[in-house]
């Protein structure tokens, strides 16, 4: 059992997903922790321990299940955005939008991918690839993929820590510190003009872009209350 002093909220998704029954308890608390825009529910924490504390847990099926229901849930983020684009768009932008879309092509399931791959904020692509009116098919392939690879190396660390002896509270904190460092980073990225440049000039044009003037061009623009 995890111990409800590491953290409440940690402790509860954990005993749901066991009180819910193994693999389907891991599902749910997957698909819960990726519905909310912006607002991760620690989901692969539950997985980490999962794979920590129960004996015999299999890394890959886990990872799996795990990542179904995270795609799941990002699924509903993105048909969300999509087909509320209409509603919440402007016509001419609505337009420019899926002009993007169009551009940006198979670069964009790269980059739902990479997002997904990684302990990153994957709304910061997703919403915007959802009011380009992107393929669903592409979306969801990358974002599936990508969610079973992170989950299983989550659920991995979580066994090798536990037959390492390491303490398990500790490995976790260590990587919640990379997790936000990661998230404070691509905050500041500016995600629809890398996609849009990508999509326009390819990986060759983006980089000599960098190199000619700089990171500085793909950052958000931060405006004080003055402006």
């Amino acid at each position: 059992m995890l111990n409800p002093a590491v953290h409440p909220l940690l402790a509860w998704l954990y005993e749901v997903a066991q009180g819910i029954g193994g693999y389907l308890g891991i599902f749910v608390i997957s698909i819960l922790g990726n519905l909310i825009p912006f607002f991760p529910i620690p989901y692969l924490a539950v997985v980490y321990f999962y794979g920590a504390l129960i004996p015999g847990a299999n890394p890959l099926t886990i990872g799996t299940v795990s990542g179904l229901g995270a795609a799941l849930g990002k699924m509903i983020i993105f048909l969300s955005s999509k087909y509320s684009r209409r509603v919440v768009l402007s016509k001419e932008t609505a337009e420019r939008y899926e002009k993007l879309g169009r551009i940006v092509g198979n670069y964009g399931a790269l980059g739902v991918f990479l997002f997904a791959a990684t302990p990153s904020p994957d709304d910061a692509i997703i919403i915007p690839l959802g009011l380009m009116n992107y393929s669903s098919a592409k979306f969801f392939v990358a974002v599936l993929l990508g969610k079973i690879v992170v989950s299983t190396a989550t659920v991995t660390a979580g066994i090798l820590v536990s037959h390492l002896g390491v303490d398990i509270v500790e490995g976790f904190l260590y990587s919640l510190v990379l997790f936000i460092a990661v998230m404070v980073i691509m905050y500041y990225v500016d995600w629809e003009k890398v996609l849009a440049t990508i999509g326009e000039e390819g990986f060759s044009g983006f980089l000599k872009k960098v190199r000619a003037e700089g990171l500085s061009q793909f950052l958000v623009r931060k405006t004080s209350a003055k402006d």
